[in-house]
């Protein structure tokens, strides 16, 4: 949970607080930074800030549909909407709404800029990086985020199957676990792979049921492998200290 500031940005977004910490403009700008070009910056900074924010809003949209208050914090790189526990399917709901919000937005992004002129893109190259940062976090972090391991979204999706379905019995706490433990983790050896071999985190196949020109776009728009390799590996330490930790209570 991120600690309050006198430095925080608030407003309100169909009637739900947002609070915006400062670490969150720092760490995409870290992120974005590239050659320091201060304009690209920017439009990096503005186009992650939209697209996590449309992500929680999803999320405190469903919230607020089950009758309970909740506030979007965006904070280091991501955000999160405060929520309560929920039954099976409405847990299911809440984290799904999130994925599916942001890849509307990125849909949207893409019927955008698929009707405007290549020469207009060309001519304005703010314009199409901020296109191309629109689509990458509306689309691929979505994706992304849907892993099933925990604290992804797709992680908590995983969790309320388990513990509804008691897959697992008594230890369905530590299966949850140890199902993150193996998705990062063989995420993580496949990110290292394609840091390797130069090659794409996710495969030109994926993209084949799409347009040519969805096809292309999409290709080019892959995650970091060695960023991905760090981050999955830390998702898979993660879940193997709290693994370690509740085996100790026992």
């Amino acid at each position: 949970m991120a600690g309050e500031t006198e430095f925080d940005l608030r407003f309100r977004l169909l009637g739900i607080p947002v609070r915006v910490h400062p670490i969150f403009w720092l760490s995409t700008g870290f992120m974005v930074w590239g050659n320091g070009n201060l304009p690209f910056v920017a439009i990096g900074v503005l186009s992650i800030f939209v697209s996590i924010l449309v992500h929680e809003l999803g999320h405190a949209l469903v919230i607020r549909r089950y009758g309970y208050p909740s506030e979007i914090v965006l904070y280091f790189f991501c955000g999160y909407a405060t929520s309560s526990h929920f039954p099976f399917r409405r847990a299911v709901a809440v984290s799904a709404a999130g994925p599916a919000a942001g890849l509307l937005l990125g849909v949207l992004v893409y019927l955008i800029r698929s009707v405007l002129p290549t020469s207009l893109l060309g001519e304005y190259p703010l314009m199409s990086y901020g296109f191309r940062m629109l689509l990458f976090a509306g689309i691929i972090v979505n994706v992304l985020n849907l892993i099933p391991c925990l604290p992804l979204d797709g992680g908590q999706i995983m969790s309320a199957v388990v513990r509804h379905y008691r897959i697992g019995g008594v230890s369905s706490s530590e299966l949850v676990l140890k199902v993150s433990i193996g998705v990062a983790g063989a995420a993580a050896a496949w990110a290292a792979v394609c840091n390797k071999g130069r090659g794409d985190f996710f495969p030109a196949w994926l993209y084949m049921p799409f347009t040519e020109d969805a096809q292309r776009l999409l290709t080019s728009l892959q995650p970091d492998p060695q960023f991905m390799m760090i981050f999955m590996g830390y998702l898979c330490v993660s879940s193997v200290l709290e693994l370690n930790r509740n085996q100790s209570w026992r």
